[in-house]
């Protein structure tokens, strides 16, 4: 805790200007006040014994306040222990399980950015197509993957918007009803088509 400076002091058989008394407690005052706002603390004044268990939660954290610096290198993650955290990845030591949420269209569609990590199922009677916007359209990051099924009988193709150039092999029609495909972008406007695919 900081120190808490009194401005008066005063002595046995002495007069107690008012004005005095009342500057001192004028100086506490405003201590205890400022204790709320987060000041007069020193570093490393709140210890763990000082805390009750689950009393940091998310409303009490301004946004922004916990940030790469006030987090050490590297961060073991035990709850449950899944591995260790990096700047940039995290060392997986047993199983990661997810689930990923299915996104089920009829009709043509464009991809959507909320699509990021999606299935997109196309189900039609007809041929459709799945179209991959422009990045000054809908900004995917670079490394986004999407699944694409074809849960219709009608054919999917997949065509980037004009400058979006998207890459397969051997074309960018998937091949047939339950046929699926996963789009990954690499570069901008660049993108890979990879699955069950046809000409």
């Amino acid at each position: 805790m900081a120190t808490l400076t009194i401005p008066n002091t005063f002595v046995n058989n002495t007069t107690i200007v008012a004005a005095s008394f009342n500057e001192n407690f004028t100086a506490v005052k405003n201590f205890v006040e400022a204790t709320t706002a987060g000041s007069n603390f020193d570093a490393g004044a709140v210890n763990t014994e000082d805390l009750a268990s689950a009393s940091v939660t998310e409303a009490k954290i301004a946004t922004g306040a916990v940030t790469t610096n006030k987090i050490g290198a590297s961060v073991t993650l035990t709850t449950p222990n899944i591995g260790v955290a990096s700047a940039t990845s995290i060392a997986v030591t047993d199983n990661v399980v997810y689930h990923i949420t299915l996104n089920a269209t009829v009709g043509a569609y464009t991809l959507a950015l909320t699509d990021d990590n999606r299935m997109v199922e196309m189900n039609n009677a007809t041929g459709t197509t799945l179209t991959i916007p422009l990045n000054s359209s809908v900004a995917f990051p670079v490394g986004t993957m999407i699944t694409i099924l074809q849960t219709g009988a009608g054919q999917t193709t997949v065509a980037g918007a004009v400058g979006v150039t998207v890459n397969a092999t051997p074309g960018l029609k998937l091949r047939t009803q339950y046929s699926a495909a996963t789009c990954i972008k690499r570069a901008t406007n660049t993108w890979v088509l990879i699955g069950d695919l046809a000409a």
